[in-house]
């Protein structure tokens, strides 16, 4: 399956946060699954982590200035996922 590969910046601050590979063909990030963040490795293994609940799971913050970018939910598909909060963070396409 094709994707196409982000990085993902801190609208305040402009640090870098993660990679991200997203799939399929919608052209925002709404939903950013754990199971493809790509860098950094602190943030690959987050799918692995048995959570229970939603409270469990961390919010995905800048490491920098600490802005919450987005916020741990579950997807339909019973997948673990931070819905992104537009605005917050920029994405640059990886050529």
């Amino acid at each position: 399956m094709k994707h196409k590969t982000y990085h993902i910046h801190c609208a305040k601050c402009n640090q870098y946060v993660l990679t991200y590979h997203k799939k399929g063909a919608g052209k925002g990030i709404l939903r950013l699954y754990l199971a493809n963040i790509f860098e950094p490795k602190e943030l690959t293994n987050l799918h692995r982590s048995n959570f229970q609940r939603v409270n469990d799971v961390p919010n995905l913050t800048c490491p920098a200035c600490e802005e919450v970018l987005g916020v741990p939910a579950l997807s339909k598909g019973q997948k673990w996922v931070f819905r992104m909060r537009q605005g917050y963070f920029h994405r640059k396409l990886k050529k």
